[in-house]
């Protein structure tokens, strides 16, 4: 098996340290529980989020998997050499 250019290092890095800030974060206040720490019948309804923001931030990952995926794919190595 290949890793593609590190790919499986760096998606195993990103999730796991995703799962661990997940767990220490928690859920958002107010979502599960009221201000007294009782916990609601059911979750609490937040207001959504910046469409605008949702877009510049989709581009911003569009752009630098653009920049990285082809500098990746392109040979970095010396001539002649082959693996």
């Amino acid at each position: 098996v290949i890793d593609f250019a590190g790919s499986g290092v760096v998606h195993l890095t990103g999730g796991a340290t995703a799962l661990i800030a997940a767990i220490i974060l928690g859920p958002r206040i107010g979502r599960f529980y009221d201000e007294n720490g009782n916990k609601l019948s059911e979750p609490a309804d937040f207001q959504g989020h910046s469409a605008a923001l949702q877009v510049l931030g989709t581009f911003i990952l569009w752009f630098g998997w653009y920049g990285f995926n082809p500098g990746s794919a392109l040979l970095a190595s010396p001539a002649g050499y082959h693996n």
